[in-house]
């Protein structure tokens, strides 16, 4: 994963992840819906998700979330 890419970053603290039956999740930042860590690493996105073409497709929907996420695992020398 690229360092490169603009965004907004958060640290996350202990309670802000969730275990359910389906996995563990984090609440997406931009809309609040279920972000399952491994959907985020194998889609970059959250369950709420949903581009302009699905929207246009699915006329009885508003866009839904339209962010992209990543994970990035930082080891901090202190």
């Amino acid at each position: 994963m690229s360092t490169e890419r603009e965004g907004a970053r958060m640290a996350l603290e202990p309670d802000a992840l969730h275990e359910d039956e389906d996995g563990h999740w984090l609440e997406c930042p931009r809309c609040g819906s279920p972000a399952y860590v491994v959907e985020i690493l194998q889609e970059g996105h959250c369950r709420g998700f949903q581009d302009e073409t699905e929207a246009r497709d699915d006329t009885d929907r508003e866009v839904g979330c339209d962010a992209t996420l990543g994970l990035e695992l930082v080891w901090d020398e202190e």
